[in-house]
């Protein structure tokens, strides 16, 4: 389990100058939770190449950590995304499964698990297992899109086709992921309903509750004339902000200069 958090813009600006401080403070304090490292991927002014994007990771909690909060204040860029890590149980905690994972120029955070772990390796279509620098099940996620996308397959095309897949064939809990292109941002929520954690354990211990936590897999998105800001649940999100929910199974297309989005069902 995992925060995401990710931003296109009309003009270079730091996460911080799109999200908010106060806002990014909040973001931020999640990661004493989620506290398994964090990784920052973003497409530095003028950047429109096939060349990976820049991507930062640590295994340190990020609010113990001086660089994350100086990428966050000073690194601007007109789009990319934030991903804190909370390990899956019996996943290392190493920089090989620090997300964000890069192939060319894309790069790929997930916030869930895909269950059960070792038959993660089924998603991987054959030669491609090379491509795997870590043993999380999400960068096999991410490896089976990038696998159809090298066939030809769009953007919409291929994630569909995977989460389709994996919730036919496997476990996950959650297919959250944001996917960083050199044309545009694309956040994918999907997640199962049924299976987010309780109370108790999505607070860090801070609730004794054991209701579910019917919030945590919702993702929400902020569009203003300036910036398009998308985040996980966990800091004040106010529809009176102009904060809106974007729907289970779908797919947001937020494109790299106009700003423009779109959305699409993964389930069509």
């Amino acid at each position: 389990m995992c925060r995401l958090l990710g931003w296109a813009a009309r003009r270079p600006m730091t996460v911080a100058d799109a999200l908010g401080r106060a806002e990014l403070a909040g973001f931020t304090a999640l990661s004493r939770q989620h506290a398994d490292g964090w990784g920052m991927a973003w497409w530095p002014p003028e950047v429109r190449s096939i060349a990976p994007p820049l991507v930062e990771r640590s295994t340190t909690c990020a609010a113990d950590d001086p660089r994350f909060a100086e990428l966050t204040t000073s690194a601007a860029a007109d789009a990319g995304f934030v991903h804190l890590r909370w390990a899956t149980p019996g996943l290392p905690v190493i920089a090989a499964n620090t997300h964000p994972f890069v192939h060319r120029s894309m790069a790929f955070a997930h916030n869930g698990a895909i269950h059960p772990i070792d038959r993660t390796a089924e998603l991987v279509p054959t030669g491609w297992e090379s491509q795997l620098a870590g043993t999380t099940d999400s960068e096999r996620y991410f490896v089976s899109i990038v696998a159809r996308l090298s066939q030809g397959e769009t953007v919409a095309q291929a994630v569909a086709a995977m989460v389709r897949r994996i919730f036919d064939d496997l476990s996950p809990t959650s297919l959250n992921a944001m996917l960083l292109t050199p044309d545009a941002l694309h956040v994918i929520s999907a997640y199962d309903p049924s299976r987010v954690p309780m109370m108790g354990e999505s607070s860090g211990g801070a609730s004794f509750s054991t209701q579910p936590d019917t919030s945590f897999y919702e993702l929400s998105y902020r569009a203003d004339a300036t910036s398009v800001v998308v985040a996980s649940s966990g800091f004040p999100q106010p529809e009176g902000d102009g904060w809106r929910r974007l729907a289970n199974m779908t797919l947001l297309r937020i494109d790299r200069g106009t700003l423009a989005t779109s959305t699409s069902s993964l389930t069509d």
